[in-house]
This record gives C-alpha cells, structure tokens and sequence, in this order.
C-alpha cells in the first residue's frame, strides 16, 4: 500500500518505529548484562582465585562483552540501522552511567 503524497507508507513508519523500540529494549538488556560482566571480571582478577570454573566465567563475559558491543549490532545494522543505532545509543548510555554508579564508591 503506497502513500498518497508520495510519503512513507504507514507499513514502513510501523517498521521504523517497532526496530527504535527493538533497538532500545536490546540496549537496555545489553548493558545490563555488560555491566555484570564488567563486575564478574573485575572481581575474579581482584580476588585472583584462577580455577577452572572462574576462568570459565571470565571467559564468558568476555563472550558477552564482544558480542554485546562487537557482533550484534553488526548484525542488526545490516537489518536496520535505525534499530541498531538506538541499540548503541541506549546501550553506551546506560553503560556508562552505570559504570560510574559501579566505581564511583
């Protein structure tokens, strides 16, 4: 269905407006885990307790952290770069503001 005026179709404004709303909700998801991450890494080479299961954990959030900021929005600007702009924005926003609430103390 084409617009009268020659504008975006309402189908293309539904689509826009649903991947922002995507992007954010996966951005706020993304830092929150990021941040875990970030404190489960921080700790463990804080404590320096190496076995093998805090070495997998390590590993882990080292997994997280690069599909977090690295992979999917990749992937998700080569669907959308709207979704995966307000991905990052919300995702860098967040983050950092945790992170000063984390290491502010």
């Amino acid at each position: 269905m084409d617009s009268l005026l020659g504008g975006p179709a309402f189908s293309q404004i539904v689509n826009t407006a649903l991947y922002l709303v995507s992007g954010f909700f996966f951005g706020i998801f993304a830092s929150r885990n990021s941040l875990f991450s970030v404190i489960k890494i921080h700790n463990a080479f804080v404590s320096k307790d190496f076995s093998p299961a805090s070495v997998f954990t390590v590993a882990y959030s080292v997994l997280f952290l690069v599909l977090a900021f690295l992979i999917f929005p990749a992937w998700m600007s080569s669907r959308t770069a709207i979704g995966a702009f307000a991905y990052y924005a919300v995702l860098l926003f967040y983050f950092s503001k945790g992170w000063k609430n984390t290491y502010s103390r």
